[in-house]
């Protein structure tokens, strides 16, 4: 009998819209009909494109006996590149160009009062479309396998999205509560072939693979549409990139608010989208498909483990395995299995490329990645026992499925159906095998204890070169966020058939390094380093918070007071909030601290520092300007709140002007600031006696900082992420402020994205809990620390910041 829950997501679903405007065409008979998020490539919600229209149903006589699953993740907000690449570009863009009446124009009338349904911060995580694709993966497998015993454990790679993916369909696949044990293998880079992202552990692989190839056709396919676009919104200047930004803001927005106008055929028509689909297909072709010698190296460790688990005599105690990971394993593992294939797999490199013309599309090939690839898109190897087949013995046979449509595999076609025999399986596998084996090699990896095979599913009790967490569903008893379920270790005789799980404090598990002089020698061969700073590099500076004991600014919460729309109430209230801040922070000095990084940026050329700190104590500290990227704007910055462009920079006026005299008052030590007491009125201001802009000379000036609700500025965060993606980061700092929360977890995963060893300086010991083996903890003062970790590159430092 199904769960509760299980009623409940079948009842959500049907609640879903993802409406889209269907196309028919005109002609009497026609049945054409064109649905725009089935041509979105892995921006696609699932769908089943019954490709090829065989039943999924088991051949006549036979029932499953064993099946291994390898899926994407569900559907998110947005892939990181796609969301830096094509959609933030065009959402600032539209939000600055503010000269356009887009009511007026009827195709894009919607731009008149639409917003965008998605932030940076939420970029890459699960929607709850996302969290309902995979609970229905899940009811799928209980369905489709009513015979075959749950699983205990489900499998997937430490990202957060492939984890809730994992979660979300060990709650759609169990019937009741018991819970479902989900393993998180990490991520690692020099794990050789025995994660679920092998590519990452592939030097001979790079994510940037395919984007010279689809750019060819990208610039063909947006040029008729950019011409008509600006054609009726000349002021807007429309480019290639904004054109397949707004398409994938068709998916995107499909799976976070369930529609889109961006799906509206009368501003997109089917061949449009076609295009946009095919400039997706070369670019996963050149990257993980044929067009990539490395993809069936990449893929095959993957399928020869599963292949092999369906071909042991030995009972195992599991029925369904089931594997989550990133978009660019499976299709890897289709090349290692020959699917999809546009031609003759012996046929010569160039040959394939053929298949995949840039100048035209291949209407008839195979190789599409809207059917291969997604959310959710599921791959299934399955072992199925036939009896009283009409026309073959009763035996094993083998069949794949990919989104529930049976494929031919090539060579293997000696059973009903799509099915093949034991022995042509065999043959089959091995055939792959010879072809593609030798990952190590191959890769041109070059790290230690490096594996050309994948044993995570057969054998849990190996000491494993990175974390392998273990994640218990539901987890109700779990309330601190510094604690975790770990797999207990066991030696060969003890290990138990089963994992067992025992509950770890913080201290007990793989924690980072802690040794200076390590991080000194890594810093001494180090090229690119990045750094992101928050209020904890400054604390030593005996800069006060601003929030009282109470948590309160006279009586006012401080963030209440950093909005726009809390300026437009009392710009006086306000600018004396923050005519205070410039005081204590004119007071303040710069610490040993901000001294090293200034000193370290002297010396690194490829140095950049990020930080979220406003008090403009790192220039002081004589940052290098060219090195230091200002975040949340500074105190000392002064612009018009009008937006007519002026900025007054580096203010030193303190006060700002007469009338805020009172915020830049000194008292001694015993005494408390009138300003600060809320039992003590404040003098009345007049708003013609704040600052006002001298550009415009109708807007106040406001601080020049970044209040709540605002975004970052633009050209800036595009600055630091093009940094970022020019090459690999050596070590990423994040110094005074949590690693775990954004902006710090978005550059922290970007710069982890690009190869690097994360370094946390921070008093708090839970800024730890999200770090690897690899990476490294320092807990304490900044200001007493960077200058020991520093010391190898910068010199030694006395008291006073000064390099000795």
């Amino acid at each position: 009998m199904a769960s509760s829950f299980v009623k409940e997501l079948l009842q959500l679903s049907a609640l879903v819209p993802l409406v889209i405007q269907p196309c028919a065409a005109a002609s009497l008979y026609s049945t054409y009909k064109f649905n725009p998020l089935e041509h979105l490539g892995g921006v696609a919600p699932y769908f089943e494109p019954q490709d090829p229209p065989t039943t999924p149903a088991p051949p006549q006589g036979c029932t499953a006996s064993k099946a291994i699953y390898l899926s994407r993740h569900a559907a998110i907000y947005a892939n990181d590149y796609d969301y830096e690449e094509y959609i933030d570009p065009f959402i600032s863009k539209l939000e600055n160009n503010t000269a356009i009446d887009w009511s007026k124009i009827p195709a894009l009338s919607f731009l008149a009062d639409w917003t965008a349904p998605l932030t940076d911060a939420e970029q890459e995580l699960l929607t709850r479309v996302g969290r309902l694709e995979a609970a229905q993966l899940g009811v799928t497998l209980s369905f489709r396998y009513p015979n075959l015993r749950l699983p205990t454990r489900i499998w997937t790679s430490s990202a957060e999205r492939t984890v809730k993916s994992a979660q979300s369909l060990a709650r759609g696949l169990e019937l009741d509560d018991n819970g479902i044990n989900v393993v998180s293998i990490y991520e690692s880079e020099e794990a050789g072939a025995n994660s679920l992202t092998p590519y990452k552990s592939c030097p001979a692989y790079s994510s940037s693979f395919g984007s010279d190839q689809s750019a060819v056709y990208l610039e063909k396919f947006t040029k008729p549409i950019t011409a008509r676009l600006n054609a009726m919104a000349p002021g807007f200047n429309f480019t290639a990139n904004d054109v397949y930004g707004m398409m994938e803001l068709c998916g995107y927005e499909s799976v976070i608010r369930g529609s889109s106008p961006f799906c509206d055929l009368d501003l997109f028509s089917p061949d449009d989208w076609l295009g946009w689909e095919y400039t997706a297909d070369i670019q996963y072709h050149y990257n993980v498909g044929y067009g990539n010698r490395i993809s069936g190296v990449v893929g095959l460790p993957w399928f020869n483990a599963s292949a092999n688990l369906l071909l042991g005599d030995a009972t195992d105690e599991h029925d369904i395995y089931v594997s989550f990971t990133h978009r660019e394993l499976p299709p890897m593992v289709f090349v290692a299995m020959g699917l999809f294939n546009n031609s003759e797999f012996g046929g010569g490199e160039a040959v394939i490329n053929d298949t995949m013309p840039l100048d035209r599309i291949n209407h008839r090939r195979a190789w599409k990645s809207s059917h291969l690839l997604p959310f959710s898109s599921n791959l299934a190897i399955e072992r199925l026992n036939c009896s009283g087949s009409y026309g073959y013995e009763d035996g094993d046979y083998y069949r794949v499925l990919v989104n529930s449509a049976p494929q031919p595999l090539p060579n293997c076609a000696d059973g009903p159906g799509t099915t093949c025999t034991r022995a042509g399986f065999e043959k089959y596998v091995q055939e792959r095998v010879d072809m593609f084996q030798g990952f190590s090699e191959r890769c041109g990896v070059d790290y230690k204890n490096s594996t050309d095979v994948l044993t995570i599913y057969t054998d849990p009790g190996k000491p494993y070169l990175y974390p392998l967490f273990m994640y218990r569903y539901p987890r109700p008893w779990v309330s601190s966020s510094s604690s975790r379920h770990f797999v207990a270790p066991c030696s060969s005789i003890t290990c138990p058939r089963v994992f067992w799980i025992r509950h770890m404090s913080h201290a007990e598990t793989m924690a980072p390094r802690a040794s200076i002089d390590e991080f000194k020698e890594l810093l001494n061969t180090s090229d690119r380093v990045l750094a992101l700073c928050g209020a904890g590099l400054s604390a030593a500076s005996g800069l006060p918070t601003f929030r009282g004991a109470d948590g309160l600014w006279r009586n006012h919460d401080p963030t209440s007071l950093a909005t726009p729309d809390a300026f437009k109430r009392d710009p006086a209230l306000v600018w004396l909030f923050y005519a205070w801040r410039r005081h204590m922070a004119f007071k303040a000095k710069p610490n040993r601290g901000h001294y090293a990084l200034a000193e370290l940026a002297k010396k690194k050329e490829n140095f950049l520092c990020l930080t979220q700190n406003v008090d403009g104590l790192s220039p002081r500290a004589g940052h290098p300007e060219s090195k230091l990227r200002l975040l949340h704007g500074s105190l000392l910055d002064n612009k018009c709140f009008n937006e007519c462009g002026y900025i007054d920079r580096n203010n030193l006026s303190d006060p700002v002007c007469p009338a805020l005299a009172p915020a830049a008052e000194d008292y001694s030590p015993d005494k408390k600031l009138p300003l600060l007491d809320p039992y003590v009125p404040i003098p009345h201001i007049k708003v013609e006696d704040l600052p006002h802009c001298p550009n415009c000379k109708t807007g106040l000036l406001r601080p020049g900082v970044v209040w709540f609700g605002e975004g970052l500025d633009y050209s800036m965060v595009s600055e630091v992420n093009n940094w970022i993606r020019q090459g690999r980061v050596d070590i990423m700092l994040v110094i005074g402020t949590a690693a775990a929360v954004y902006p710090a977890a978005g550059y922290t995963l970007k710069a982890q994205r690009q190869g690097a060893i994360v370094a946390v300086v921070n008093p708090d010991p839970n800024s730890a809990e999200t770090l690897s083996q690899n990476d490294f903890f320092f807990q304490g003062d900044a200001s007493e620390i960077l200058p020991q970790l520093f010391e190898g590159v910068i010199g030694k430092m006395d008291e006073h910041g000064k390099i000795l």
